[in-house]
C-alpha cells in the first residue's frame, strides 16, 4: 500500500488524460457498499454524436490508439496547451464514442471546471459524481480519504471511461485516476501531465476543414469561397468561433454572409459579436476570459505581460518579447504563457503569437477588479509598451539593411529578416507616423525610420507607402530641428514620385531639398540634389537642363573630395549624352566614372559603370563588345551578391542578344532576370523583365503569347502605381495589336499610352506615341491626321534631341508625298 498523495501506475484497460494523468491512482482497501443498480443515463453520460464533426483524424486515431489497448493507457491531450475553444471536449467525446465497446460499463463526465465561472471543482466532489453514478443513494461524505477508497472500490474490477473535462491542474486530477482496466481522457487548457501519459496538442482547424464546418453549420447561407474563407480567418480557425458563427448565420434569416463578415471586420468587438444569446458556452468573449481571469488570480504580473503582448499584431520572436518587456532573458514567462495555453507557437519558425481573437482583450484585462493591476496600469503599461515596439521594430530593419549590405547570401537572409516582422514593422511606422506629433520617442522613430530601411524598402515597399513615411520622416525631422535630415528625406521623396513617373512632383521635391542643404551650408547634400534634379529633367526629356544639373553637381563633389559622389555624377553626365546621341561623349564619361569606382574600390559602382558602357556600345552598333562590358558587370555583382545588379546585367545580355538576331539565347536571359526579380520581390523589376519577354516573343512572330507577357507587365506597372512603365506597356500592347493587323485596337492602346506620357510630362514617350499613332492612322487612310501627328512628334523629338528625330522628318516626308500624289 503506497501513502495519500503519491503516484502509483496505473495498469489495465486505458486511462486517457486530455491535459491530465492517468497512472497514479491510490489503492485502498476494498469498501463494501449497496449494489443497486445505477440507471442507465447516470452511467452512459457521453453526449449525442455531432453530425457536422469535421477533421482531427490523425488526433482521433491517436486518441484511440491510446485507449483501445489490453494493457492500460492515459492519453493526454492540450489544444494548443488547452486553448479555450479549440474543441477540446468535442474531440473527448467523439474519441470516446469510438472506443464504447472497449469500456461497455460506464462512460462518466465530471466537469472539473479549471476555467469557468466560480472555483474549480474539489477533488472530494468529483470523486462523488462518479460514485453516484453507480450508488445514487450514497449518503453525504466529507471525507477525501474515505471517498478515495470507495472511488477505487467502486471502479475496480469494471471497464469504465472517465471523462475528466477542463482540469484545473495535475493536483486536481491525481486521485481521479482510475484503476487498472478503466480508461481516462482528461481535457484541460493549462498543461496537464501525469507520468507516462501521452501529450496531444490540439491545433486549430485547418483553413479547408474550418471552411468546410461553416458550410455545414449554414448550408444554406450563399457565399463565394472567399467569403467562407475570410470568415474561417476571422474567427481564427477557433473550432468554438466557427460554430457560433455557422450557427448564427443558419437561423438568422435577415443576415447574409457578407453583411456578417462586416459586422466582424473590427478586430476589437469581434470576439464579443461571435455569441449566441441565452448560451452561455457559446459566448467567445467570456470563453475566453477565464483563462485570462484564472491568471489574474495566480499571478497578477505575468498577466500584465501578457496584456503587453496584445501591441504585437503578428508574430513575434523571443527577443522582441524581451525588448517589451526589457528583461533579458524572456523565456520562462513566455514558457509559461504556453502552459496556460494563452500563447500560440510555431515550432517551425521558433515565434510566438496571441490567438486574433485573445488580442482584442488585452485592453480590458484588468477591469473587472482594477486592483489586480499592477503599476503603473493598464494605460501606462500600453503606452510604454507601444514606445518599445517601435523602437525594437526600427532596428529590426536595420538589421534587415545591415544584412542586405553585405551581399551574397545576405540579400536574402536581409529580406527575410525583413519579411518575417512585416506587420510589425508597418504597425510600428503607423504608430510612429500616428503620435509623431507630440510623442518623442514616436517623433525619433518617424524621423529615422526610412533610413533604417535603405535598400530592403526599396525592394519590399509599395511607393505611395514609402511616400506616407517619407512624409512623416521629413516633419517629424524638422519638428527634431534637424533639417540635413529633412533634405534628405525631401530627395528621396522626389526619387519615389520620379520612380512613380510623377516627374514634376519629384522636381518640387528635389528644389525644397536644395534649398535646405544651400541655407545649411551642407555641400555634400546639395551635390546630391542637384544630381536628383539632373536625373528628373532627363526623365522630361530635358536633357541639356539636365547636363547643367549634373555638371554643378560634379564641381561639388570635386570641390569636397567627394570621388564615390564624383563618380556617380560623371556616369549620369555619361547617360544624358548617350539620350542626345553623344555616345562616343557617353563612353568618355563612363570611363572616367570607371577609373574612379576602381581607385576607391567601390564594386557596386564598378558594375553600374561597366553596364553604361555596354549600353553605350551597343548603340553604336558593337554589340558583341557590349556583351563583354554586361558579362563583367554580371561577374561584380555575383562577386557582392548584389542580386538585383544580377537581374539588370542578366537583362542587358538580354538586349544585347534580341538586337544580335539571337532572339532565343536573349529570352534564356530574360527568364533568368525574371526569376532573381521574382525572388527578391523586386516588382519593377519583374515587370521590366516581363516586358522584355513580351518584346522577344513579338521578334519571333509570337504576337499572341507577347500580348500575354506585356499584359501581366502592365498588370505590376498598374500594381505599384508605375505610371511610366504603365504607359510603356501599353504602347508595346498597342505595337502587339498592330502587328496582328488589328489597327483600331493598336490605335486604343497608343492613345492611352500618349494619355499617360502628356499626364506625366514624359517627352520621349510623347513623342514615340504620337509617331505610332500616326502610323495606324495613315493604315486606315487618314493621311492628314497622320501627318498632324508626325509633325508634333518631330517637333518634340527636335526639341529633346532625340536620335530618332531624323526617322521622324523622313516619315513625314514620305506622308507628304502621298498626300501631294494622291
Amino acid at each position: 500500500m503506497t501513502s495519500p498523495g503519491n503516484w502509483v501506475e496505473a495498469g489495465g484497460q486505458g486511462a486517457v488524460g486530455i491535459g491530465g494523468d492517468a497512472n497514479n491512482a491510490i489503492i485502498n482497501p476494498t469498501i463494501n457498499l449497496p449494489t443497486p443498480p445505477a440507471p442507465p443515463s447516470a452511467l452512459h453520460q457521453l453526449a449525442r454524436e455531432l453530425s457536422d464533426f469535421i477533421g482531427r483524424k490523425a488526433d482521433l486515431d491517436t486518441l484511440e490508439g491510446a485507449l483501445n489497448r489490453d494493457d492500460g493507457a492515459t492519453v493526454a491531450i492540450t489544444a494548443l496547451h488547452g486553448m479555450g475553444g479549440v474543441g477540446k471536449t468535442t474531440l473527448a467525446q467523439h474519441a470516446a464514442r469510438r472506443v464504447i465497446h472497449r469500456y461497455p460499463d460506464a462512460q462518466i463526465v465530471v466537469d472539473l471546471n479549471g476555467h469557468g465561472e466560480g472555483a474549480p471543482t474539489a477533488p472530494l466532489d468529483a470523486m462523488l459524481r462518479v460514485i453516484r453514478a453507480f450508488h445514487p443513494n450514497l449518503p453525504p461524505l466529507d471525507d477525501p480519504a474515505q471517498a478515495r477508497a470507495i472511488y477505487h472500490s467502486t471502479l475496480s474490477g469494471k471497464r469504465a471511461l472517465i471523462l475528466l473535462d477542463n482540469a484545473a491542474s495535475a493536483d486536481q486530477i491525481r486521485d481521479l485516476i482510475p484503476p487498472p482496466h478503466c480508461g481516462a481522457i482528461i481535457t484541460a487548457r493549462a498543461l496537464v501531465q501525469p507520468p507516462d501519459c501521452k501529450v496531444l496538442k490540439l491545433d486549430l482547424l485547418s483553413p479547408d476543414e474550418s471552411a468546410a464546418l461553416l458550410r455545414r453549420l449554414a448550408p444554406n447561407a450563399p457565399g463565394t469561397d472567399d467569403d467562407w474563407t475570410r470568415l474561417a480567418d476571422l474567427c481564427g480557425r477557433l473550432p468554438l468561433a466557427l460554430r457560433v458563427a455557422g450557427s448564427t448565420l443558419a437561423v438568422t434569416d435577415d443576415l447574409t454572409l457578407p453583411d456578417y463578415l462586416a459586422e466582424l471586420a473590427d478586430e476589437a468587438s469581434r470576439p464579443h459579436r461571435l455569441t449566441i444569446d441565452g448560451d452561455a458556452s457559446a459566448n467567445v468573449a467570456a470563453v475566453l476570459s477565464h483563462s485570462l481571469r484564472r491568471l489574474i488570480d495566480q499571478d497578477p504580473t505575468l498577466a500584465a505581460r501578457w496584456q503587453v503582448l496584445s501591441v504585437f499584431p503578428a508574430d513575434f520572436d523571443r527577443a522582441a518579447a524581451a525588448a517589451l518587456w526589457e528583461i533579458a532573458d524572456a523565456a520562462p514567462p513566455l514558457r509559461a504563457l504556453r502552459a496556460r495555453s494563452l500563447l500560440l507557437f510555431d515550432e517551425a519558425t521558433r515565434r510566438y503569437r496571441l490567438h486574433d481573437l485573445m488580442r482584442p482583450l488585452a485592453s480590458s484585462l484588468f477591469a473587472p477588479d482594477p486592483t489586480q493591476d499592477p503599476a503603473p496600469g493598464t494605460a501606462d503599461r500600453l503606452a510604454t509598451a507601444e514606445g518599445r515596439f517601435a523602437l525594437h521594430f526600427i532596428g529590426v530593419l536595420e538589421e534587415a539593411k545591415e544584412l542586405y549590405k553585405r551581399g551574397h547570401d545576405g540579400v536574402v537572409a536581409g529580406l527575410a529578416r525583413y519579411d518575417a516582422d512585416t506587420r510589425n514593422i508597418a504597425a510600428a511606422a503607423a504608430w510612429a507616423i500616428a503620435h509623431a506629433d507630440h510623442d518623442p520617442t514616436a517623433q525619433q522613430v518617424a524621423a529615422w525610420l526610412p533610413n533604417a530601411g535603405v535598400y530592403v524598402l526599396d525592394l519590399r515597399l509599395h511607393q505611395r507607402e514609402l511616400i506616407d513615411w517619407l512624409t512623416a520622416a521629413a516633419a517629424a525631422a524638422r519638428r527634431m530641428g534637424n533639417p540635413g535630415l529633412a533634405a534628405n528625406h525631401l530627395g528621396n521623396l522626389g526619387n519615389a514620385h520620379a520612380d512613380l513617373g510623377e516627374t514634376r512632383r519629384a522636381i518640387e521635391f528635389h528644389e525644397q531639398a536644395l534649398a535646405i542643404s544651400q541655407e545649411i551650408g551642407d555641400r555634400r547634400g546639395e551635390g546630391q540634389d542637384l544630381g536628383n534634379l539632373g536625373n528628373a529633367h532627363a526623365a522630361l526629356g530635358e536633357t541639356r537642363r539636365a547636363i547643367e544639373f549634373h555638371q554643378q553637381a560634379l564641381v561639388i563633389s570635386r570641390e569636397i573630395g567627394d570621388q564615390r559622389g564624383e563618380g556617380g555624377h560623371l556616369g549620369n553626365l555619361g547617360l544624358a549624352h548617350a539620350a542626345l546621341g553623344e555616345t562616343r561623349r557617353a563612353i568618355e564619361f563612363h570611363q572616367q566614372a570607371l577609373v574612379i569606382s576602381r581607385e576607391i574600390g567601390d564594386r557596386h559602382g564598378e558594375g553600374s559603370h561597366l553596364g553604361n558602357l555596354g549600353l553605350a556600345h551597343a548603340a553604336l552598333g558593337e554589340t558583341r563588345r557590349a556583351i563583354e562590358f554586361h558579362q563583367q558587370a554580371l561577374v561584380i555583382s555575383r562577386e557582392i551578391g548584389d542580386r538585383r545588379g544580377d537581374g539588370q546585367s542578366l537583362g542587358n545580355l538580354g538586349n544585347a542578344h534580341a538586337a544580335l538576331g539571337e532572339t532565343r539565347r536573349a529570352i534564356e536571359f530574360y527568364e533568368q532576370a525574371l526569376a532573381i526579380g521574382r525572388e527578391i520581390g523586386d516588382r519593377r523589376g519583374e515587370g521590366i523583365r516581363l516586358g522584355n519577354l513580351g518584346s522577344a516573343h513579338a521578334a519571333l512572330g509570337e504576337a499572341r503569347r507577347a500580348i500575354a507577357f506585356h499584359q501581366q507587365a502592365l498588370a505590376i506597372a498598374r500594381e505599384i502605381g508605375d505610371r511610366r512603365g504603365e504607359g510603356q506597356e501599353l504602347g508595346n500592347l498597342g505595337n502587339c495589336y498592330a502587328e496582328l493587323g488589328e489597327t483600331r485596337r493598336a490605335i486604343d492602346f497608343y492613345e492611352q499610352a500618349l494619355a499617360i506620357a502628356l499626364e506625366i510630362g514624359d517627352r520621349q514617350g510623347e513623342g514615340s506615341w504620337l509617331y505610332n499613332l500616326a502610323d495606324e492612322l495613315a493604315k486606315l487612310g487618314d493621311v492628314p491626321t497622320a501627318i498632324s501627328m508626325t509633325e508634333q512628334a518631330l517637333a518634340i523629338l527636335v526639341a529633346i534631341e532625340s536620335p530618332n528625330a531624323e526617322k521622324a522628318r523622313q516619315r513625314l516626308a514620305r506622308l507628304r508625298g502621298e498626300a501631294a500624289g494622291g
